[in-house]
């Protein structure tokens, strides 16, 4: 019987994935940022890398996933790079384009005219919105499609182009403009769960004050990608059926409303967000095509291409 020790069974990728699962850990405890959910992450991700064929299919989605998460975890290192911030542009565009009863934005009008039912269904969506996309990226692998892999290099796609506006336009949320005004940029104003503080308030719970004491990026509203994560499964759950439109179409409204219920964004947030969404999808597709071509034509018998040997 032949043995094959680990190394075997290595791939160019599996060195990659335990390079990048190495090189976090030490990024993270060199910068003083280094917590228990961060050597989970890179264990299994060089853990999967060497567990086989099998394992390492997961990778072909898990790796921008991956990805996207220790993206968005290292934004406050690149802060430094960001253009002017923005404070009261937002709120006077939103004001003027989207005006609420009264004249002022749609953020400060429900700031004002929440009730329980709306903070627990916006909560709700707000807490879910996340796990929304990796059940249905689950879902596409374990039905082995291939739309596993491009809901996941998307989410990476979308994420980055956000981080990458958050630096050339970094703006303030609809919260921090109620709570310190349209003047000069508090660098030093702490995140805030905004509305979201009345759910966890509902329910005896901390997640979203615990959730949002991670966020090194306090002027990070435009785009919002809350409304862009479920606005994107729409369409990679498209052609499933009525089914699955609806529900979530109706998942994706949701959180789109809940971003301005909840204080955190403005229309043109949202707005933008869902137009991330689509050049997102349209870019991962365009690729996934490109790359589908030469495999086709590998596919293609000897006699359609002209073959008349005998």
């Amino acid at each position: 019987m032949t043995s094959h020790s680990p190394t075997s069974r290595a791939t160019p990728f599996t060195w990659l994935c335990t390079l990048l699962g190495v090189g976090h850990v030490v990024l993270v405890a060199a910068t003083g940022r280094l917590r228990w959910d961060h050597v989970v992450a890179d264990v299994l991700l060089v853990g999967v890398a060497w567990a086989g064929p099998r394992s390492r299919r997961f990778l072909a989605g898990g790796l921008p996933l991956w990805l996207t998460g220790m993206l968005l975890d290292s934004q406050g290192l690149w802060l430094f790079l960001r253009g002017t911030i923005h404070t009261g542009d937002l709120w006077e565009w939103e004001r003027q384009w989207f005006p609420a009863p009264g004249g002022t934005t749609w953020p400060e009008w429900w700031a004002t005219r929440f009730t329980p039912v709306l903070d627990l269904l916006c909560g709700f969506s707000y807490a879910a919105y996340l796990y929304e996309v990796f059940l249905v990226a689950i879902f596409f692998f374990v039905k082995k499609d291939t739309r596993f892999e491009k809901l996941c290099w998307a989410f990476l796609v979308v994420n980055a182009m956000g981080v990458v506006i958050y630096l050339v336009y970094p703006a303030a949320p609809p919260w921090y403009v109620l709570k310190y005004g349209p003047g000069p940029a508090d660098l030093a104003a702490l995140p805030s769960p905004a509305g979201t503080a009345r759910f966890d308030a509902l329910l005896g719970i901390n997640y979203f004050a615990s959730f949002y004491s991670r966020n090194t990026n306090v002027f990070g509203a435009m785009p919002s990608l809350h409304a862009s994560y479920p606005f994107m499964v729409v369409f990679y759950v498209w052609n499933k059926g009525w089914a699955w439109r609806v529900p979530a179409a109706a998942f994706s409204a949701l959180v789109a409303f809940s971003a301005i219920y909840l204080t955190h964004h403005y229309i043109l947030d949202v707005l933008a967000g869902m137009v991330a969404a689509i050049a997102a999808y349209l870019a991962v597709e365009a690729v996934f095509a490109r790359r589908a071509v030469p495999a086709a034509a590998m596919t293609v018998p000897l006699t359609s291409r002209g073959d008349t040997r005998a």
